[in-house]
């Protein structure tokens, strides 16, 4: 048992894969619910800003992939953005990437069409994760089931406040984050029109240095009330 209490029995093998999206192939790692079983549905994860050496890889990005699907029997997804890693297209500074986004969701229901679709990311890529459920909502879309969310750089992204979508989220940002001040979050999410969960960690940075386990095991905690 590791000391993020995850049975490594209940996991499968995770599979590189490339998927269509809005500015080339995407790649992408892919983890399916082991056979024997029950899937729940799947949970996407997008990763931190490209420019500044965000990948999939991310440490962040691998263990909250790899704890939803060990505890709340999800399928996982964690892909590239456009222009990262063998990701085709170029960096579009946000605008593109919240499509890379909804690719990556299309790709994740192509595999899995039962169950929920939750929606997860860390730091740029839980800001494109919002915009990407308000892009969704306007097209007339199909919305993810739940929200999780680390890191949220508010101060750096525009997005919808109050947000027009009642989907459930639940946030994790470090008290010491120097993005955007966590009461900038708690605000934000006073006005959520839906099931909500917020949690600062304690002394903890932007990368939630030492307070990794905690942050994700309330995230799992959570969507295991909602899903």
């Amino acid at each position: 048992m590791s000391r993020f209490e995850i049975d490594p029995t209940h996991l499968s093998r995770e599979t590189p894969i490339r998927f269509p999206g809005p500015a080339g192939e995407l790649e992408g790692l892919w983890r399916p619910v082991r056979p024997d079983r029950s899937p729940r549905g799947v949970v996407v994860v997008a990763h931190p800003l490209p420019t500044h050496g965000g990948t999939m890889l991310n440490k962040v990005v691998f263990h909250t992939a790899r704890a939803l699907h060990h505890d709340l029997d999800l399928s996982s997804l964690r892909f590239n953005f456009r222009g990262t890693g063998a990701s085709e297209g170029t960096f579009d500074n946000g605008r593109g990437e919240l499509e890379d986004v909804r690719a990556a969701w299309a790709e994740a229901r192509r595999r899995v069409s039962q169950g929920v679709l939750v929606a997860a990311g860390f730091s740029f890529g839980a800001a494109m994760t919002l915009k990407a459920v308000t892009r969704a909502s306007q097209d007339g879309a199909p919305l993810p089931d739940a929200l999780a969310v680390l890191g949220l750089p508010l101060d750096r992204y525009a997005i919808p406040n109050p947000f027009p979508l009642a989907v459930p989220i639940a946030a994790v940002h470090g008290e010491l984050d120097t993005f955007t001040p966590p009461e900038a979050v708690g605000e934000f999410l006073e006005s959520w029109p839906g099931p909500k969960a917020f949690r600062v960690e304690p002394g903890a940075d932007h990368f939630l240095e030492g307070s990794l386990v905690p942050a994700i095991q309330f995230l799992s905690h959570t969507l295991s009330h909602w899903l």
